[in-house]
């Protein structure tokens, strides 16, 4: 059975590595209809609002992604202002793609919450392979294009 990029979108890679504790940061979002940060998408923190939106082509401010959530929390719901985001340096996690990426590039925000190749601006971490790649499998990493859940490496390297 295929892995679905829908299904990937939001999932943290090795859990076990990273301590989550410090990865993931509760925050404040906007609130009313439609203003749920979806599973995936790379968020941006206003600095000048302390609030988490939906990352778009040109922000510079501090970045996350909001992960898949199991804990049954009323969080990140169109009512809650209320987020949980990943933002721990070096967390891995399977965002949607805006461009082609090659392995090992640098990625940046892209429009509407994707991440895009990383030419200028914010870095928000950089492209490492498709489920299954590079992870010690033998699989080597292949490059990413538009549409796909590509894993990213959170952090400015």
């Amino acid at each position: 059975m295929a892995t679905l990029a829908a299904d990937l979108f939001g999932v943290v890679a090795y859990t076990t590595i990273l301590d989550l504790d410090r990865a993931l940061e509760p925050g404040k979002k906007a609130t009313g209809a439609a203003s749920t940060l979806v599973t995936g998408r790379v968020v941006c923190i206003t600095g000048s609002t302390g609030i988490w939106a939906r990352g778009t082509s040109g922000n510079t401010d501090r970045a996350g992604v909001i992960p898949k959530s199991y804990q049954g929390l009323n969080i990140n719901t169109d009512a809650s202002a209320n987020v949980v985001v990943l933002t721990g340096d070096g967390a891995e996690v399977y965002a949607e793609l805006y461009d082609t990426i090659k392995p090992g590039q640098r990625v940046t925000f892209g429009d509407n919450g994707t991440v895009k190749a990383w030419a200028s601006g914010k870095v928000v971490g950089h492209y490492v392979g498709h489920y299954g790649e590079a992870s010690g499998t033998g699989e080597p990493p292949t490059d990413g294009t538009a549409g796909q859940a590509g894993r990213i490496r959170l952090g400015g390297t």
